[in-house]
């Protein structure tokens, strides 16, 4: 995609603030090589390639032990069992449903051992790409855990999110579509419902039907994305789910057809699909950020309880340019003072 205009989302309403870790430059504890084990729920993305390049880039000495759930927990007890037999310095673990095998619930937070039991506790664990840590009961609340665990989570709050919404035009309906099976999907559409509730705006949720072993079916899009556009919402909104995002392209062109544009949540799904808009974290910059605190874990002798877990506190309002004048729904004025045109 061609950037038009580069300006970055700073206005007061749509805007969040948050204190960003200080990547350590001075005084480090010790330059020994560090070896993390990264565990990956898809293979690796830019959110990596962000992470790797701070450390290249500060001439650290890092070796990286890099598997793939591929979408299936099932692989977990495997992957653990390396660990264990790797030892490494830190485990990094991509999204919810990897980091919930990795390093469980918050014990104050979990139902039983049977609740996502922790399973690494005996080195630090860093997580990053979680939707709603604190939703999950990975963690009580944002900031310091005081547990081996500390990350971050890559997607703007909920309430902002409705706010860049409204900025675009008026917003009283949005439609969701949504994998039932995917505990990150779940929360992010059961927080959307009660927070329309509070801002009267009426969120339809459209669950993706399973197969017997609990998969989605691709082939239900086309129905999904009618049910969705007949209840007459102003957008279709593109939630941080693995399957909505793997069909992203399917499903904004299903919904452009009829006329309904869509809000993407994450990077990814905005550059995969043909969705009007979205207000999102850059991947890369979710890796950079990651990756200070590993530096500090690593290289400066924090113990990562002491390390607050935190939201990336930059994000980026993008407009798709070609969308916008294949639906002719046109941002206003004032929105292109900090949103950035794409496409051509």
């Amino acid at each position: 995609m061609t950037c038009l205009s580069r300006r970055k989302f700073l206005t007061a309403s749509l805007s969040a603030t948050v204190a960003g870790a200080v990547p350590l430059r001075h005084g480090r504890a010790t330059t020994e090589r560090k070896t993390i084990f990264m565990v990956l729920w898809r293979g690796e993305t830019n959110v990596e390639a962000g992470f790797r390049a701070h450390f290249a880039e500060a001439g650290l000495p890092v070796d990286y032990i890099v598997r793939s759930l591929d979408r299936d927990t099932g692989r977990l007890p495997g992957i653990i069992a390396e660990i264990e037999q790797a030892a490494p310095d830190l485990v990094y673990t991509w999204g919810t449903s990897v980091t919930l095998g990795i390093a469980g619930r918050d014990p104050e937070l979990a139902d039983g051992p049977e609740d996502y039991p922790p399973r690494v506790t005996d080195r630090p664990v860093l997580f990053t790409m979680v939707s709603q840590p604190v939703r999950s009961r990975i963690i009580k609340t944002f900031g310091p855990t005081g547990r081996n665990l500390t990350g971050i989570s890559h997607i703007v709050p909920l309430k902002t999110q409705f706010q860049a919404m409204q900025a675009y035009m008026p917003v009283d309906r949005v439609a969701v579509i949504y994998t039932p099976s995917e505990p990150n999907s779940v929360l992010i559409v059961e927080q959307l419902i009660a927070l329309g509730h509070r801002m009267n705006i009426r969120i339809d949720d459209f669950p993706a039907p399973l197969d017997d072993e609990g998969h989605p079916n691709p082939a239900a899009l086309p129905d999904l994305v009618a049910r969705a556009a007949a209840a007459g919402p102003q957008f279709l909104y593109l939630g941080p789910d693995s399957f909505i995002g793997q069909y992203a392209r399917e499903v904004t062109d299903l919904a452009n057809t009829r006329r309904l544009p869509s809000f993407a949540s994450t990077e990814r799904m905005l550059e995969s699909s043909d969705a009007l808009y979205g207000l999102v974290a850059p991947y890369e910059k979710v890796g950079r950020f990651t990756a200070t605190k590993a530096e500090q874990i690593l290289f400066g002798n924090q113990a990562p309880g002491d390390i607050p877990v935190e939201v990336l506190p930059e994000f980026s309002y993008l407009i798709r340019a070609d969308v916008a004048r294949g639906l002719e729904i046109y941002p206003s004025l004032s929105l292109l003072d900090y949103a950035e045109i794409i496409g051509p």
